[in-house]
C-alpha cells in the first residue's frame, strides 16, 4: 500500500491496527493469560507482524513507532513451522534448529530488539535512526553492528541455502541490514553545522556501504524467484543511498569503483521507471538531474586525465532526452497537458476538477522550485539543506 498511500493516511491506519490489537490483550503473552499453545503462537505471529508494519511505516514517514508496541510482555514467535501447531495441543512444540518460513519476521524481531536497546527507555523508539544517539560514542555502535552481524550469522545466515528463495532473499536483507545500519551510525548529517569537515574515513564507509546496499537491491529486483516477495522490501533508504552515492562518486570522479556506481545506479533505475517519465514527482525529478550532473563532472575529469573516452550507458542517455524537470512542470502549469482528473458528463464537474488540478500543479511547481538542486551534491551541508532533502524525501509518492 505504501506506493499508493500517503505516508500520514498510513501512520494513522497503523495507529488504529496497534489500538485494536491492544484491545484485544494481544500486547499480552498467552503464557501469562493461560491460553493455549496453539492460540498463544498466533498471538504471537501477529503482534509481531503489527509491531514491524508499525516501525516500518513510522521509519519512512519520519515518525516515531507508537509506545504502546513497547508497553508489552509479549514474546518472539516460536522458529517453528506450520506443521508444527495444531489446534489441539496442549504443550507448546520445540523450536527447530535452522531456518524456517517464520525466518523474516524473526530476524526483523531482533533487529528491532537490537534498536530498542539503543534507544533510552524512556523514549520507546525503534527506527534506525536511532543510531545517530549522542550517548553512545561511535566505537560503542560499531561494536553493537558487529555484534548483530555475529547474532544474524550464527542463527539465520550459515544455515541458508541459495537455491531457495526465501532463503536468498533472507540472505540478501540480512547484509542489508548491517550496511544501513552503518550508514545511519556513520551519517554525514552528524556533522551538519558542526564546523568540521566530513572525514575521508567516513566518506570511504559511507560509500562503501552505500554500494553494496545498491548491489543488494539489484540482486533481489532482478531475480524472478523474488517477485513475491519484494513487497517486504522498504525503499525508504534507497533515495538516502543514491544521494550518498553520487556525492562520493562526484569526489572521486574516476577509478574502478565509479564505473561500478554508474553500472549500479542503471540497475536501480530500471527498477523504478517512474524516474524516465517526462512529468516525474519532485524526487525523481532531482535524483534525474543530479545523476546527469555528476555523471558529466566525471567525463570531464578523465578527459582531464587522458582516460578513454567511455559510451553512455543507455540510462544516462534517456535521462537526457527525457528529464526537463522544471521545464515540463511549467508546460503542465500552463495547461499543455489535460488533467486526467477531468473527466465526467457534466461541464461543471470538469471545471471544478480543472480549477482543482491546476492549484495542484501551482503548489507542486512551488514546491519543486524551492529546491536548488545543485547544492545538496555535497556532504559538508548545513542542518536547514538536509532537512530540505529529507522533505524532498517526504514528498515522493504524495
Amino acid at each position: 500500500m505504501r506506493n499508493y498511500w500517503r505516508s500520514d493516511s498510513l501512520f494513522i491506519l497503523s495507529g488504529v491496527a496497534v489500538r485494536l490489537a491492544r484491545r484485544m490483550g494481544l500486547h499480552r503473552d498467552g503464557t501469562s493469560l493461560s491460553l493455549s499453545p496453539f492460540e498463544t503462537e498466533m498471538r504471537r505471529r501477529l503482534w509481531w507482524l503489527i509491531v514491524q508494519v508499525d516501525c516500518r511505516i513510522s521509519e519512512f514517514s519520519g515518525t516515531k513507532p507508537s509506545r504502546d508496541l513497547f508497553l508489552s510482555d509479549t514474546k518472539h514467535p516460536l522458529n517453528i513451522e506450520d506443521e508444527d501447531l495444531t489446534p489441539q495441543m496442549v504443550k507448546p512444540p520445540i523450536e527447530r534448529i535452522g531456518i524456517t518460513s517464520m525466518v523474516l519476521v524473526l530476524m526483523s524481531c531482533d533487529i528491532i530488539e537490537f534498536v530498542r536497546k539503543i534507544s533510552s527507555q524512556s523514549s520507546y523508539d525503534a527506527r534506525l535512526d536511532r543510531l545517530n544517539s549522542s550517548s553512545l560514542t561511535l566505537a560503542e555502535k560499531d561494536n553493537m553492528i558487529s555484534q548483530v552481524e555475529d547474532n544474524l550469522e550464527r542463527k539465520y545466515i550459515r544455515y541458508l541455502d541459495p537455491s531457495n528463495p526465501l532463503h536468498y532473499f533472507t540472505s540478501v536483507a540480512a547484509r542489508a541490514s548491517i550496511c544501513k545500519m552503518n550508514l545511519f551510525v556513520h551519517n554525514p548529517r552528524q556533522y551538519a553545522d558542526s564546523g568540521v569537515r566530513f572525514p575521508q574515513k567516513e566518506r570511504d564507509i559511507i560509500f562503501t556501504n552505500g554500494l553494496k546496499l545498491l548491489e543488494y537491491s539489484n540482486l533481489i529486483h532482478s531475480n524472478e524467484s523474488m517477485r513475491k516477495i519484494t513487497w517486504q522490501v522498504s525503499t525508504s533508504y534507497l533515495w538516502d543511498t543514491l544521494l550518498y552515492v553520487l556525492i562520493e562518486a562526484r569526489h572521486r570522479k574516476t577509478g574502478p569503483e565509479v564505473d561500478r556506481t554508474w553500472q549500479l545506479i542503471g540497475g536501480v533505475f530500471s527498477s523504478y521507471p517512474q524516474i524516465f517519465e517526462e512529468e516525474p514527482e519532485p524526487l525523481y525529478a532531482a535524483l534525474a538531474s543530479w545523476t546527469l550532473q555528476v555523471w558529466d563532472d566525471c567525463i570531464a575529469a578523465r578527459k582531464l586525465e587522458g582516460l578513454a573516452e567511455i559510451p553512455a550507458p543507455e540510462y544516462i542517455t534517456a535521462l537526457q532526452r527525457y528529464q526537463r524537470p522544471l521545464e515540463k512542470f511549467h508546460s503542465r502549469s500552463n495547461g499543455s497537458i489535460n488533467p486526467e482528473g477531468a473527466r465526467g458528463n457534466s461541464a461543471g464537474y470538469n471545471e471544478v476538477q480543472s480549477s482543482r488540478y491546476d492549484e495542484n500543479l501551482e503548489n507542486e511547481l512551488e514546491f519543486i522550485e524551492s529546491y536548488d538542486f545543485s547544492n545538496l551534491l555535497s556532504f559538508d551541508l548545513e542542518a536547514s539543506e538536509w532537512v530540505q532533502w529529507e522533505r524532498l524525501c517526504a514528498g515522493q509518492g504524495v
